[in-house]
């Protein structure tokens, strides 16, 4: 089975290009848990190209309740070597390896040893150590992603310093048809354009693009050179047009209507490509910048010259007949070619400016085939959110009934009982009772170093916490694990916008939360 085949679905979402970084992709587990190999499922099956399991831990008869990446035959033998082999056999093109050590001991120890990876997931790492391995990943520019499931709650959080995307992919894109203002080659066009020795049959076949353009500057010859801006003047903008259909039942009249809202909108450059483009890195583009900023910067050069974005040249269907289909879609066509060799000479030349390598054509294809949907993340580090959290948002959360932003206080009060006392609360039936004092000690300490008030967590949610006592339940962990193994594609593929950075799942009531923290 080829691999066209075999990801033939996959492949309809992030493309080939996006399968190819996958398939590069190494990706290092810190402790086989059951979310842990969860989550390594759902990146086996569609294509890794590896996966390092670092586990210290024997696989024990709590594992066997949860985790269905072991078996009871394997009961005492190596975690991380056992879900490593059944992990394998989920894909023959993945490479799977397992280091029966304490990640603990390797972050103090041997922190290099991640340099490699193309991402690490953590998840069970005491906060100090985990900390270190954040610090050391953010300064190396190595994606971090912590998640946890603990008991009815799933805990997920990204951190990288600059997460690029060239294909953001929104749901629901406008497209760029440049109506209002429309460019030289289809304003041209559309003139030469007679309706009025149209018969009514050919008419309805005129591409609404056309109707919309030549009626529209009709419309400004009577307002005052101004197109309908006010929802009023819209609806007698849309009076306007329909009275100039051949009848009721025109498609291509019809479609004008259906998309007038959008085509009536000024083009605009959006306030997230103008932060871009405003970015000191394009700004001043170095010889150590990347190509994506390279990039942004000549594209801030097409901009300042001709008001606009490069064109895509892409055109939906639409009612009409072929020839004139045709001849509209060759029109934006060439003028999207037309600008991405414009875009492309702009990048060339700042390139040898920069005495840089050359960027590849087919990337700066993609980017100016995008440049409405490009977009960058960056995030805050683990030192930086547990020494300087967001406590505005914190406290405005808290101040919520029954807001999520309460298990994520609990969940970091946990890590400290925990750094305290080396286990975690509630784990032994006996001491459900004695830890939960402890826990809110904790979590009152926590609350106490950023200045925000006890009060605002009830102890009802820690004696909760308590009673979990660090289980994991498998239904969660493989819910949680599809959530986190899809922000790593993302990651991975640089496609699709991942989250900012803290996301909550809460599975008593079902709801889920994403803070920036």
């Amino acid at each position: 089975m080829t691999d066209s085949e075999k990801y033939d679905r996959q492949l309809r979402l992030w493309g080939e290009d996006g399968q190819a970084k996958l398939e590069k992709s190494h990706i290092c587990l810190l402790n086989g848990t059951a979310l842990g190999t969860e989550t390594l499922k759902n990146l086996v099956l569609p294509g890794i190209g590896a996966f390092t399991v670092v586990d210290s831990h024997k696989v024990a008869e709590s594992d066997l309740g949860n985790n269905f990446f072991v078996e009871k035959k394997t009961l005492g033998q190596s975690r991380a070597r056992v879900v490593c082999e059944l992990l394998r056999e989920l894909n023959d093109r993945v490479k799977g390896f397992s280091v029966e050590e304490d990640p603990v001991y390797l972050i103090n120890n041997n922190i290099s040893f991640f340099k490699d990876f193309s991402l690490v997931f953590a998840n069970r790492i005491p906060e100090t150590a985990l900390v270190t391995l954040s610090a050391y990943l953010y300064e190396n520019n190595i994606p971090l992603v912590v998640g946890n499931s603990y008991g009815y709650i799933g805990y997920l959080r990204v951190s990288v310093p600059e997460h690029q995307i060239i294909e953001s992919k929104p749901d629901n894109p406008m497209d760029d048809l440049r109506i209002i203002n429309p460019f030289k080659e289809l304003d041209e066009a559309t003139q030469k354009i007679e309706l009025t020795g149209l018969n009514s049959q050919e008419l309805t076949h005129v591409p609404y693009v056309y109707l919309m353009i030549k009626f529209i500057k009709e419309w400004k010859s009577t307002h005052d050179g101004k197109a309908p801006e006010t929802r009023a003047e819209k609806e007698e903008f849309k009076k306007f047009f329909l009275s100039k259909s051949p009848n009721p039942d025109a498609e291509n009249f019809a479609e004008g209507i259906t998309n007038m809202l959008k085509v009536l909108q000024p083009y605009r450059i959006s306030s997230d490509i103008d932060k871009l483009l405003k970015d000191e890195k394009a700004v001043n583009p170095t010889e150590q910048s990347d190509d994506f900023w390279i990039m942004v910067s000549a594209l801030k050069s097409f901009v300042e010259s001709h008001g606009v974005l490069p064109l895509n040249g892409n055109l939906p269907d639409m009612h009409a007949d072929t020839c004139s289909f045709i001849q509209l879609q060759k029109i934006y066509q060439e003028k999207g070619i037309a600008d991405l060799s414009e875009f492309s000479s702009l990048v060339d030349s700042l390139v040898s400016k920069l005495g840089k390598d050359q960027i590849s054509s087919d990337l700066v294809k993609k980017f100016c085939k995008n440049t409405r949907f490009l977009n960058v993340v960056r995030y805050k580090s683990l030192a930086e959110e547990y020494e300087k959290p967001n406590t505005s948002v914190i406290i405005s959360e808290l101040e919520q009934p029954d807001n999520n932003m309460v298990y994520y206080i609990a969940l970091r009060a946990i890590d400290k009982f925990f750094s305290t006392y080396t286990r975690y609360p509630g784990f032994h039936d006996e001491e459900v009772d004695s830890d939960l004092p402890l826990l809110k000690s904790a979590t009152h300490a926590l609350l106490q170093e950023h200045s925000i008030s006890s009060d605002l967590v009830k102890d009802e949610y820690l004696a909760e916490m308590t009673r979990y006592g660090a289980c994991e339940l498998h239904n969660l962990s493989s819910l949680m694990g599809g959530i986190i193994s899809q922000e790593i594609i993302k990651l991975m593929t640089h496609q699709y916008v991942p989250l900012n950075n803290t996301f909550i799942f809460n599975g008593i009531n079902s709801t889920a939360t994403q803070f920036t923290i």
